[in-house]
């Protein structure tokens, strides 16, 4: 597959697209069964687990003072899920960020720009535990955040959707999770929304135009390469050859 290009993009780096880069200087991808908490049997390695949270959560605050109203628990919460992460305690510090998301919700609405820290910091620990499905579904509601947030001239949207776009590209090209056209299709949307963007924001000699129309062009140009019309016109080429070579057999 033709690489889509992502040189002249800048921005800062969350810890999400830094655990990522970390992954892909490393990647050794092997098969993982990730079963839904609801099919996995409560052995004693799963009790222990769910003790740790436990005992997480309990470290911040303890169980006889938790209040999800109390909003002064989600900074308590985070420092503690990024202690936890810098241990590489992954799946404790995710539970956290997890918690923490929720009373912003519940105190802040369903919208509030604060999850977008959040779910930045709880995306490079799934990524660590190579939570794939997971990671792309924060990715989907980290982009309705920024489009609902922010308004085609505010340039925090643009940052957002090019962090988001990055994912997309870079797991395609690398094959993280197998679903290449899913991610292909994504990006293809992603940089045309951001083209459409540049359009009314930027001087029509910018650089970024230049290059957003040509990650369209390479993003279109592979799906229908990918396409069902493409192998329909793939099989009937190579059955025009074979007839025509028995014919000219004859």
């Amino acid at each position: 597959m033709l690489l889509l290009e992502q040189q002249g993009e800048t921005f800062a780096a969350s810890p999400a697209a830094k655990m990522f880069a970390c992954l892909v200087l490393n990647i050794t991808l092997l098969p993982t069964l990730l079963f839904s908490s609801s099919l996995i049997a409560q052995t004693p390695e799963r009790l222990h687990f769910q003790d740790s949270v436990q005992a997480s959560r309990d470290a911040v605050v303890p169980a006889s003072e938790y209040n999800a109203y109390d909003q002064t628990m989600i900074e308590s919460l985070f420092q503690r899920a990024r202690q936890l992460q810098e241990l590489g305690s992954h799946t404790e510090a995710v539970a956290l960020y997890r918690e923490a998301i929720h009373i912003l919700r519940i105190n802040q609405g369903l919208y509030a720009d604060g999850q977008i820290e959040l779910l930045d910091a709880m995306i490079a620990s799934e990524m660590s535990l190579r939570n794939w499905d997971v990671v792309d579904k924060h990715y989907a509601y980290m982009e309705n955040l920024y489009r609902r947030l922010y308004e085609v001239t505010d340039p925090r949207l643009e940052t957002g959707l090019q962090k988001i776009v990055s994912w997309h590209v870079t797991a395609l090209n690398i094959n993280v999770d197998g679903k290449r056209i899913e991610h292909l299709q994504q990006a293809n949307k992603l940089f045309k929304l951001r083209l459409q963007i540049a359009q009314l924001t930027l001087h029509t000699d910018d650089p970024k135009l230049d290059f957003l129309l040509r990650n369209i062009e390479i993003s279109e140009r592979q799906l229908f390469l990918l396409s069902d019309l493409n192998r329909e016109m793939q099989r009937r080429q190579q059955r025009s050859r074979q007839n025509n070579l028995l014919a000219d057999l004859d």
